[in-house]
């Protein structure tokens, strides 16, 4: 618990780059985990937040004669968790209890289906079955079939018939705002580092930005094209990586992978500075450059609409 403890002596528009997508395939590697996988199961956990809260107002003795004082990795398990609890309360079918059971499938499901790829896979779009099965190498039918089911009652995804009759799934707006707590716990990641830890890749920064961006509401006067690039470190791969949204009203309506082409403004930032300014805010941790109202709306609009309940 080395994360958390300190020890003492006593004393709906085209979301995806089609070409990107079957044109290659996302790796789904047996036992390997992305980005914040490793921390957020840890933070959802009822018994250890219980622990960590009683240490903010005194420290823990035990009966070695070692007294034990939550530290700023432990403050911040529980910030990740609250980011859980508050994405619970989200669901579809209504708020989840935090120390529930259905609390821990939902957990779960969402860091299996995040280190799966398969949530990557359906950010860039609705998938069939057998799409989804050509375009995650390392994941086996069985296996995709059971992460379905589980999203499927978990309110994660929706499934609808195409023109052809065959089962399409598609993303909800829950799943999408589980970004949140994967991004919270992505950055204890990398400011507590521990072992089996994934770095951010450039599939993590797509499938972010894919995902969260049609959730964003921005003053209806806004309109034009935006570079959001994320510069890669720690492993995960040559940078930037990135989108490139289109803003037309207030809304984004379409997005394409990659940073290529002209824009109407851009945001540019390491992945540590985009984390903090979605989660704290401060848009001085991102550059921005050509129509900086309207990146700066956009920096806004994601932090509002992932982290903007205010934490004590």
């Amino acid at each position: 618990m080395a994360l958390e403890l300190q020890a003492f002596p006593k004393k709906t528009a085209t979301w995806h780059n089609l070409s990107s997508v079957m044109g290659g395939q996302f790796s789904a590697s047996s036992g390997r985990v992305r980005a914040g996988a490793r921390v957020l199961p840890l933070a959802a956990n009822p018994i250890k937040r219980g622990i960590l809260r009683e240490m903010l107002e005194r420290p823990l003795l035990l009966e070695s004669g070692n007294e034990y004082k939550i530290t700023p990795g432990g403050r911040e398990m529980l910030f990740v968790a609250f980011v859980a609890e508050r994405w619970l309360q989200g669901a579809p079918r209504g708020a989840i209890p935090f120390d529930s059971e259905e609390a821990e499938l939902a957990i779960d499901t969402l860091v299996e289906v995040w280190s799966s790829t398969l949530m990557h896979a359906l950010a860039r779009g609705p998938r069939t079955f057998g799409e989804l099965n050509e375009a995650i190498e390392g994941l086996s039918r069985r296996a995709l079939k059971r992460h379905l089911v589980a999203m499927r009652s978990a309110g994660q995804v929706e499934a609808h018939p195409d023109d052809g009759g065959e089962t399409v799934y598609a993303v909800t707006d829950w799943l999408r705002a589980g970004i949140a707590p994967l991004a919270a716990a992505a950055r204890l990641e990398r400011r507590a580092p521990m072992e089996g830890m994934a770095p951010i890749d450039a599939l993590d920064v797509e499938a972010a930005f894919l995902l969260t961006l049609p959730l964003l509401e921005l003053p209806a006067e806004l309109s034009g094209s935006c570079r959001l690039g994320v510069e890669l470190e720690d492993g995960g791969g040559s940078g930037p990586a990135g989108v490139t949204a289109q803003i037309e009203e207030g809304r984004v309506t379409s997005c394409t992978v990659g940073l290529d082409g002209e824009a109407d403004t851009w945001a540019s930032a390491p992945a540590g500075n985009w984390l903090d300014t979605v989660i704290e805010p401060d848009a001085k941790s991102v550059k921005t450059g050509g129509d900086r109202y309207l990146a700066r709306a956009l920096l806004d609009a994601l932090h509002r609409t992932l982290f903007g309940v205010p934490v004590a």
